[in-house]
């Protein structure tokens, strides 16, 4: 069969193809090799966007009709973990309550765990937060939306696809869009990430430290507290009861999570 044919059928078909753990050329679940210490022993830099959900909504299960469902599912879902999530996810603005769970489960929580793998590894991995975001994008909806770094990290503004929310040319754009070239290029030629002028971007290990990417970078320190905390159980609970998926599924589509489990 045709490959091209063969891919845009299965796209439209609904088909999301995975890694195959075969033993042979995937011998095992990435967040596992990374555990075992077996994945390369390199620098990573590795991060998400405050909007990933914003472009990516199938993504979302349907919205709850009110506040008060939204909780009850969610106490449903996480037990004694319940109160934890509503304090990070509340029902208040339901859909910034769903973008940000699922954003935090597929995204976030994967970027800090890869950093931190590494770190436990003895290299000198990197954390980056981006959440930038122009007229054009916001008046669509889509702050700091899923992919939106990379016109700014290759320095493409002009080249984006027909329907990406066109980036104004402001010293703005320009000057933030300098400075993460600058950082990624540096990281790929001396596992350093450095920019002239520009902040020191320190290695994860210091206090947990990362990037912001906003308006111009800013350094900070322990990203959004508790979030990984809270996914990693998540995540422990499931992976230990064996059959459950670990991030694809939550918030109010969670499957009820089991007890507490001895983690890694």
């Amino acid at each position: 069969m045709d490959p091209q044919a063969l891919t845009v059928g299965a796209a439209m078909s609904g088909f999301l193809p995975l890694g195959n753990v075969d033993g042979h050329v995937l011998p095992a679940q990435p967040v596992e090799a990374f555990e075992r210490g077996e994945a390369a022993s390199v620098p990573i830099l590795a991060g998400f966007n405050e909007g990933e959900i914003r472009s990516l909504r199938f993504l979302l299960p349907p919205q709850p009709a009110s506040a008060e469902a939204y909780e009850a599912a969610i106490r449903a879902a996480y037990g004694d973990l319940a109160d934890d999530m509503l304090a990070r996810y509340p029902s208040g603005n339901l859909d910034e309550a769903m973008l940000a769970t699922t954003r935090d489960a597929m995204y976030g929580w994967t970027a800090e765990r890869l950093v931190r793998s590494q770190t436990a590894q003895g290299q000198p991995s990197f954390l980056y937060y981006f959440d930038h975001s122009y007229p054009a994008a916001d008046e669509a909806g889509l702050h700091a939306f899923h992919a939106s770094e990379i016109p700014y990290v290759f320095s493409g503004g002009e080249r984006t696809p027909p329907y990406w929310p066109a980036i104004p040319e402001t010293d703005v754009e320009s000057g933030l869009s300098d400075a993460m070239l600058s950082y990624w290029v540096s990281f790929a030629r001396d596992a350093v990430p450095s920019a002239e002028g520009q902040p020191e971007w320190r290695p994860y290990g210091e206090d947990r430290a990362y990037m912001a990417f906003d308006q111009t970078p800013v350094p900070g320190a322990h990203l959004m507290p508790g979030m990984f905390e809270l996914v990693e159980e998540v995540v422990c609970r499931r992976r230990a009861q064996g059959d459950l998926p670990w991030h694809w599924n939550v918030g109010v589509a969670s499957p009820p999570l089991p007890a507490a489990a001895e983690c890694r």
